[in-house]
Order: structure tokens, then sequence, then C-alpha cells
């Protein structure tokens, strides 16, 4: 049982934490990125400056948008969620879903191949709920004795 806990809290963690990263990336960006030419359909750099001062603006809001879940996320995962607050599991799925699923989700229908990014971050997150809320009966069942025995007969 603290082996299983301690693999939803790791992965739980790990999630939001890259949820805060890929969020700091975004606000890090000075130019718009290249993979938006084809979006575009024109070099990104070649808009003129107001376009590309509203697409980062956007960009940035996003990225502190994203900033803001993964906190969310870790504080919920540090605090209610640690101490058996089952209610947070259900707040940590929406938060997670509506930030990175939702980023990945617009990434991938604009053909940016980097929606695997907040995708894995999300799935990192929602694995580690998973983990953390399985019924007790799916780890602690016997293996049949095929299975135990390494004959493979069934």
């Amino acid at each position: 049982m603290k082996m299983r806990r301690r693999l939803a809290l790791l992965l739980l963690t790990l999630g939001a934490s890259l949820m805060i990263a890929g969020g700091a990336g975004d606000l890090l960006l000075r130019t718009p990125p290249s993979a938006w030419d084809a979006v575009i359909g024109a070099s990104a750099a070649a808009l003129p400056s107001g376009a590309v001062r509203l697409l980062l603006t956007l960009l940035h809001s996003l990225g502190s948008a994203l900033v803001a879940a993964g906190v969310a996320v870790l504080a919920l995962v540090c605090g209610p969620l640690r101490r058996g607050e089952r209610w947070a599991a259900a707040v940590i799925v929406v938060v997670t879903l509506l930030s990175d699923g939702v980023n990945a989700w617009g990434m991938a229908s604009l053909g940016l191949e980097y929606f695997w990014g907040p995708l894995a971050f999300a799935g990192l997150v929602l694995l580690g709920v998973l983990v953390a809320f399985i019924p007790n009966s799916v780890f602690s069942s016997p293996l049949p004795e095929s299975l135990r025995s390494g004959n493979g007969a069934t």
C-alpha cells in the first residue's frame, strides 16, 4: 500500500511540476515559434508587429494560466489529497483536463506536432489519480497458479 501511495504521489507531483514548467516555457518565449508558420500560412516573423504582439500576449496569458493550474494541482496534491480528502482528486482531474488537456487538444487541432507535451503532463496527473483510487482488490488478488509457476499453462 505504501508503494502504491508513493507511486501515485510521484506521478501527481511530476505531472503538476511539468504543467508548471510548460506554462513557464510559454511565458519565456519572446518571438513566435516557427511551428506557427504552417498554421499562419506565412513566416510569423513577417507578420506586422501588432499581430506579433497580440499573439505573444495571448501565448503569455495561456502560459500564466497553465502555471496557475499546475500550482493549484500541486497544492491539492500536497495538501488535501495527501491527507486523504477524496474530493481533491475530482478537482485535480477537472483542473488538469481544462488546462493542459484543452491546451493539447488545441495544439493537435492546429496540426502542431508538440501537442504530446501537455498531453503527457495531463496523462501523468490522471494516471496518478487512477493509481491512488484503484480499489485495493485489484492489487491484492493473488496471481493464478499458472502465472505463479511460470509454466503458462491455462
